[in-house]
């Protein structure tokens, strides 16, 4: 699975990265508010953007910590940067048991904090420090199943398509990327080399 994260920039608008990420096949976008003027006006403005964009290409919206705008719009549902027990209780409680929660963490022990709550999936990044990337997730999910904590994990960060088989193989379900769909000098094509890229590696893992 492969997530596409906006990002404000000169080159495209909103709209237009979605556009193009979805051509590439891509259909779970997930609106950030970075870059964007901080009001919900300009949140809400975005999510209009591309909520018909969404909907003709059938893919998961997902907007990131307003949940007031959630179900306003009532998008597919909502990623949460607070990871505190209260505020992720609050969002499933708010949205339903429906709803898509997702949580940014940063850590096994982070992650671990919100064990017995309906949670659908984690994103952690591997920051440019982290040496073992594979190693490095490995360890999260080992930790979590030991827990009998079952979420989706989805990484983010430093990560290169080499490390796609181990990432699968490790316990991962996708990835989250950004910048490397908008700074690429041919996004769609970028969006269609992750998912090729992802889904070669999941078949590799399967057979071995």
């Amino acid at each position: 699975m492969l997530q596409f994260i906006t990002r404000n920039s000169d080159r495209y608008t909103i709209a237009e990265e979605v556009q193009m990420v979805m051509e590439g096949g891509c259909r779970w976008i997930q609106l950030s508010s970075s870059g964007l003027a901080d009001n919900e006006d300009s949140m809400r403005a975005a999510a209009v953007d591309i909520m018909e964009l969404s909907r003709e290409q059938e893919a998961f919206l997902i907007i990131e910590d307003d949940i007031d705008l959630v179900e306003e719009l009532k998008v597919h549902g909502v990623f949460m940067h607070d990871s505190s027990r209260e505020s992720v209780m609050t969002a499933r409680e708010r949205l339903g048991a429906d709803a898509v929660l997702g949580v940014g963490v940063s850590s096994a022990a982070e992650a671990l904090h919100l064990i017995g709550l309906d949670i659908d999936y984690f994103i952690i990044t591997c920051g440019n420090g982290c040496s073992d990337v594979v190693g490095f997730y490995a360890d999260i999910v080992k930790k979590l199943s030991d827990a009998n904590m079952y979420v989706h994990i989805v990484a983010s960060g430093s990560i290169c398509q080499s490390d796609f088989t181990g990432l699968i193989k490790a316990g991962c379900s996708g990835l989250a990327v950004s910048s490397e769909i908008t700074e690429a000098e041919d996004p769609v094509g970028a969006t269609r080399r992750l998912i090729s890229g992802l889904e070669d590696a999941r078949r590799e893992a399967e057979t071995k």
